[in-house]
């Protein structure tokens, strides 16, 4: 990340602005209330990250709005903190929003939904929507653009699920990730019935779901794909068609009770636990790391399987709480 150096100085909470557009947008009060109190203790120790707003004597945050809201709350309690800031000069909208890109991908990464609406505005930005493109913009893994763009695809009253309310509340952003797969199966499986119930519509009955508990992780929209890989011909096949059209129909039917039935996980993934192991003996056993004989031919394949390695991760990452 290119350091943008400026004059450090100390400013009142009075003199700074928040930001209008920071994508961060989730501040939820637990993890504030934590870092309230240790700025009340032993102030602000990390300076923000601020510009001299154009005609105006105040400072906007381009760094540092979690403590700019912390500072806040004291001041409202009768604490006034002063607060450190680094001073750079006034960025354009696009500089600071990549700006707040790169602060987050070196200290702390943003939620996923945030990230994605950051991006949004990122591809209307530079008109395009090239996943290496922007994956060289923003510092985001290929992978990391991956997941934004099938968020955006959504259109915005459902994003909005994972934004607004309070935190218990919202729909996890990895929600829609793991949906937009089980979407498509079901418009390949079922032409005739997601007409007649519209994408929208199995998007309603999928969310009805999950806030009743019958999707009860976002990770198990996994069973179906994986009970879906399994069955590939015949009467199992037509088995596994009929169960997909019920569970689309019937809202009490649970996930993992609908498609366990249908896969063999334990199997195969005790195969792929024992390979890894194997894989990691044999190359131990090799002692490679001062081999001069075939090095070149060596070192290509092993970034073969670290490209598969790490993009196998990036597909089995996700849990509850998946922003976490």
């Amino acid at each position: 990340m290119a350091e943008q150096r400026g004059t450090l100085t100390t400013l009142r909470v009075n003199d700074l602005r928040a930001s209008q557009a920071n994508p961060r947008r989730l501040f939820d009060a637990e993890p504030l209330a934590a870092l309230k109190e240790s700025i009340k203790r032993h102030g602000v120790l990390v300076p923000l990250t601020v510009y001299k707003l154009p005609g105006q004597e105040k400072y906007g945050i381009i760094d540092g709005e979690r403590r700019y809201r912390c500072c806040q709350e004291l001041a409202g309690d009768g604490v006034i903190v002063p607060v450190p800031a680094n001073v750079v000069s006034p960025p354009d909208d696009m500089a600071r929003l990549i700006y707040m890109f790169n602060i987050h991908q070196f200290r702390e990464q943003w939620e996923l939904m945030p990230t994605a609406l950051a991006l949004e505005s990122v591809i209307e930005e530079l008109a395009t929507d090239d996943a290496a493109t922007l994956s060289e913009v923003t510092g985001l893994s290929l992978t990391q653009v991956e997941r934004c763009r099938v968020i955006l695809s959504y259109p915005e009253r459902y994003r909005s699920l994972s934004i607004d309310g309070k935190k218990a509340e919202r729909i996890p952003s990895n929600f829609w990730v793991e949906l937009h797969p089980v979407l498509a199966l079901i418009q390949a499986e079922l032409p005739e019935l997601a007409d007649e119930v519209s994408r929208e519509g199995l998007i309603d009955r999928m969310i009805a779901k999950y806030k009743a508990k019958r999707i009860r992780s976002v990770i198990h929209f996994r069973r179906i794909l994986e009970a879906n890989d399994v069955q590939s011909e015949g009467e199992a096949r037509e088995q596994f068609v009929d169960r997909l059209r019920e569970y689309v129909l019937d809202a009490s039917l649970e996930t993992r009770t609908a498609f366990d039935g249908f896969i063999l996980e334990t199997r195969r993934v005790t195969r792929a636990v024992d390979a890894s192991d194997a894989f990691i003996r044999a190359m131990n056993a090799a002692k490679l790391t001062y081999a001069t004989e075939g090095r070149a031919e060596l070192i290509e394949n092993l970034r073969k399987v670290l490209v598969y390695v790490q993009d196998l991760l990036g597909r089995l990452e996700g849990e509850d709480p998946p922003d976490d």
